[in-house]
This record gives structure tokens, C-alpha cells and sequence, in this order.
């Protein structure tokens, strides 16, 4: 029950965010998208290095 509250309270308070602050939402999401590419380039290059 409380791990389904956490997740409703997560959930509504990224909700909100967006509604709020779309621009600065849309920066989060596109440096995470960022950070996310990195990190499968750095996979990439370790995994070809094996």
C-alpha cells in the first residue's frame, strides 16, 4: 500500500512539473536523453575494448 502511494505521490508531483514548468521540462528530459547517450558510449567503447 505504501510503495502504491509513493508511486501515485512520484507520479503526480512529475505531472505537475511539467503543467507548471513545460520549458524547464523540457530541458531536464533533453539532458537526460544527453547524460543516457553518454553513458551508452562509454558501454559501447568498454564493451569493445573487452
Amino acid at each position: 500500500m505504501v510503495r502504491r502511494c509513493i508511486v501515485a505521490a512520484f507520479w503526480l508531483v512529475l505531472v505537475l512539473f511539467v503543467v507548471r514548468h513545460p520549458d524547464n521540462a523540457a530541458r531536464t528530459v533533453h539532458t537526460l536523453g544527453d547524460v543516457l547517450a553518454l553513458l551508452a558510449d562509454a558501454l559501447a567503447l568498454v564493451t569493445a575494448g573487452l
